[in-house]
Parts: structure tokens; C-alpha cells; sequence
């Protein structure tokens, strides 16, 4: 069992439309911990408030999963599409701790 009321946020389960310019997430205010899950299509990410382009970032595949483990990797992350022609999606849900912290 987790440790220290781990949970999910209630009604923190979204779908994230990923675009060819870089956006950021909508975090709701307890979100110290997210996993996104790449439905559609490469996207590549920062996660220190900086913009990715295709040549700067991480780059995910559809069906990778992406963990944010703190308040500023889920506030900083920013995302766009690898390939501007192809849509992008990534399911997220935001977490009020980072598993297994106090």
C-alpha cells in the first residue's frame, strides 16, 4: 500500500492536445506528481520551463509513458509534436504526492 494518502486528484485525468507550438499543462494546484501516457504519435518535451523543439528535448513514442516526479517537472513541462503533420496526444493524471515520500 502506499505510503502517506498517495492518490490520485480527483477529476485530474486529461487528455493533453499536443500542437506543433510548445504548450504546458493545465495543473491543478495539489499536482506534485503526473503520468502522462503517449497515445498518438511521437512528441518530444522540457521539463525546465524552456520551449522543445525537434531537435531539443526528450523525444516519447506512442505508448511510452512519461513520469513528472515533482511540482517543478509537472509546472515546467512543455511538449510539441515531433512530426508537424501528425496529431498528438498524451492521457495525463496528476498525483497529490510523489510515491513512496513523506
Amino acid at each position: 500500500m502506499a505510503k502517506n494518502n498517495f492518490s490520485p486528484i480527483p477529476s485530474s485525468l486529461v487528455t493533453h492536445a499536443v500542437t506543433s507550438s510548445a504548450t504546458s499543462l493545465t495543473v491543478p494546484d495539489q499536482a506534485n506528481y503526473a503520468e502522462g501516457y503517449v497515445r498518438t504519435n511521437s512528441v518530444v518535451e522540457t521539463r525546465d520551463g524552456t520551449a522543445p523543439t525537434t531537435t531539443k528535448g526528450r523525444q516519447w513514442a506512442a505508448g511510452d509513458i512519461i513520469v513528472l516526479r515533482s511540482r517543478d517537472e509537472v509546472t515546467g513541462f512543455q511538449v510539441i509534436r515531433e512530426n508537424a503533420s501528425n496529431a498528438a496526444t498524451i492521457d495525463f493524471e496528476f498525483w497529490n504526492k510523489v510515491p513512496g515520500m513523506n
